[in-house]
């Protein structure tokens, strides 16, 4: 009896998979969403902690992407044009997202949220749990666009190139808009823990 060898099956390159998009293949776009969503829940797990909600938001991405397949012209990378994307959703449901005012004690925010928030590490202190809510109050209180300019900037540590890209903002509009959504952040904090006292 011969075995039967089984030929590995080619990875294909992400401008093929791309193309069979264009070409209306379905099973394909599922090969792009399978490749990209991890990384597209990631970016809005950074603006959203509902699950729920980062799904929806994570779906509605993938829905606009697969209309504007014809517009990705390959320059760059694929999981960039995506990321521009989820971007741009997350700003769109901060845009249309109620906020809801929550009274959360200030005592224990300390010096150095935003570098906790920067860790991958999950903290299950209550000190740090409040930290948390805190922060996410203090961040609902700015606009959108300053809310994103923060996150992209202080939290995921992109560059202003990087955030000019995704946005669609200047260099110039990035750097005016973080500057004064650091000064807004740091006056709500303020207030925050006037308020608590």
């Amino acid at each position: 009896m011969y075995a039967v060898r089984k030929t590995p099956q080619r990875v294909k390159d992400e401008n093929e998979i791309v193309a069979a998009v264009r070409e209306g293949s379905t099973e394909a776009f599922g090969e792009l969403v399978q490749r990209h969503q991890q990384r597209v829940f990631t970016i809005l797990g950074r603006y959203e902690r509902d699950r729920q909600k980062v799904e929806d938001i994570a779906q509605q991405t993938f829905i606009k992407a697969w209309r504007a397949i014809a517009q990705y012209d390959g320059r760059a990378p694929f999981e960039h044009w995506i990321s521009r994307i989820a971007v741009r959703a997350a700003l769109d449901h901060l845009r249309k997202q109620k906020r809801l005012r929550q009274e959360v004690p200030f005592s224990s925010l300390g010096d150095s949220v935003l570098d906790w928030l920067r860790s991958d590490q999950q903290m299950d202190s209550p000190g740090a749990r409040e930290a948390r809510e805190i922060l996410d109050l203090a961040m609902s209180k700015l606009s959108p666009e300053d809310r994103v300019v923060i996150t992209l900037l202080e939290i995921e540590e992109r560059s202003v190139q990087e955030i000019a890209s995704m946005t669609g903002w200047s260099g110039i509009s990035v750097r005016v808009r973080a500057h004064r959504a650091r000064a807004k952040l740091k006056k709500i904090l303020e207030k925050m823990k006037e308020d608590g006292r």
